[in-house]
């Protein structure tokens, strides 16, 4: 078993060796193996694409003390407003984690050009939640409510995939639409849809498949917006009384 103080003492040590290889050379994958009080045993495996497509479906093998990720990144304001890639003023990062057999997590960040720095906690993420399952960990409770991915999927409905031009959609073509998207809040749990989202669904649990699937959308509040855009004040009153009777946020933010 790996304490906390061994555990973050790798850490460090794998962020060192990634320092010593330099920027923009891909991420790797990470495992101890077997650690006593002379050293452990640790293996890396280079990545080039997203380190979540090497852990999904993944079961890490019994003897295996520890698994992590070493990955590059961007890091941007959480006001940014878009994906940190492409946000302004956005700098380039490395971050680190290692999970334990036992639940045992150790993370921590790089921004280029400055020092190591140690996470508080275990942070949180889809790479994250990732090591844990890979390593037979439950991953933390969902953060968005069932509710929040009805409520987003029916503002993207509203919303839809070509422009409108001046045409809004009306009350009276919205109104099924409503009622079938709070049916499905009624009836429906994460736990259900992920029970038919396919086998990658499968291998994670409630927690995870959560962020997963809330993680590929747009933020609330820029759906809400552009809902309110693209329907008539009637429609768009009522998505708001619906949206308040599951308990979510209804005001659109007004610019600045």
């Amino acid at each position: 078993m790996i304490d906390t103080e061994h555990l973050e003492a790798l850490v460090r040590t794998i962020d060192a060796g990634a320092e010593e290889r330099g920027w923009n050379e891909g991420h790797f994958l990470v495992n101890i193996v077997g650690a006593d009080a002379e050293g452990c045993d640790v293996g890396f495996k280079d990545i080039d694409d997203h380190p979540l497509n090497h852990l999904l479906g993944f079961t890490a093998p019994a003897e295996w003390l520890a698994l992590g990720v070493c990955a590059e990144g961007w890091a941007a304001s959480l006001d940014a407003g878009c994906r940190p890639s492409k946000a302004k003023g956005r700098m380039r990062m490395r971050s680190t984690v290692l999970v334990t057999r036992h639940g045992g997590v150790a993370s921590g960040m790089r921004i280029a050009g400055e020092e190591f720095k140690l996470m508080p906690d275990e942070g949180y993420g889809t790479i994250l939640d990732g090591l844990k399952r890979a390593m037979g960990i439950p991953t933390g409770p969902p953060e968005v409510p069932f509710v929040g991915w009805v409520a987003r999927m029916l503002l993207m409905l509203i919303i839809g995939d070509e422009p409108r031009g001046h045409r809004r959609v009306p009350w009276c073509q919205l109104r099924p639409s409503l009622e079938r998207y709070k049916e499905l809040a009624d009836d429906g749990s994460w736990e259900t849809l992920r029970s038919v989202a396919g086998e990658d669904a499968a291998w994670m649990d409630e927690g995870m498949f959560s962020r997963w699937v809330i993680g590929g959308l747009p933020s609330f509040d820029y759906l809400l917006e552009e809902a309110r855009k693209a329907s008539t004040p009637e429609a768009f009153s009522q998505v708001r009384r619906q949206l308040k009777a599951w308990g979510l946020p209804a005001r659109v933010r007004k610019a600045a």
